[in-house]
């Protein structure tokens, strides 16, 4: 239902795509997980959370661009 969400979703899975199985993404509806949202203080969507060992790396809310999309997951895995 999230309209920024729809748009987002297809350029991140671009980005990722891109780094050929070095970085997974997995997709959470708030609405059905609102213990998770409130676990990782999303309060806003789209929010994007990146997690290393289980641990919260870097995090934006919104919509980016395929050029800060691309930045975010090379920061993400190192690169």
């Amino acid at each position: 239902w999230c309209g920024p969400c729809k748009i987002l979703g297809p350029r991140l899975e671009k980005a990722v795509a891109k780094q050929k199985g070095r970085v997974a993404m997995a997709k959470v509806d708030i609405d059905d997980h609102t213990d998770l949202a409130i676990e990782y203080g999303v309060s806003a969507v789209p929010t994007v959370i990146a997690m290393r060992g289980g641990d919260v790396v870097d995090r934006f809310v919104g919509i980016k661009d395929d050029d800060q999309l691309d930045s975010f997951v090379s920061k993400v895995i190192g690169q």
